[in-house]
C-alpha cells in the first residue's frame, strides 16, 4: 500500500464516509481500511491532514 492512499484514507474517515466506501473510492480493501480505522483510534497512527 502506498503512502498516498493512507493518507487518502485517513482523509475520507475524518470527513465521515463508511468503511466499504473510503474502501471503493482509495482502491483498496475494506479490511486494510478497518485496521488504519483502528489504529486512528488507539492514538497510534498520526497522518497530517
Amino acid at each position: 500500500m502506498k503512502k498516498e492512499q493512507v493518507e487518502y484514507t485517513v482523509q475520507l474517515l475524518r470527513e465521515g464516509y463508511a468503511l466499504t466506501d473510503v474502501a471503493k473510492l482509495a482502491g483498496i480493501n475494506v479490511m486494510y481500511v478497518s485496521v488504519i480505522r483502528k489504529l486512528m483510534v488507539m492514538g497510534l497512527l498520526n497522518v497530517d491532514g
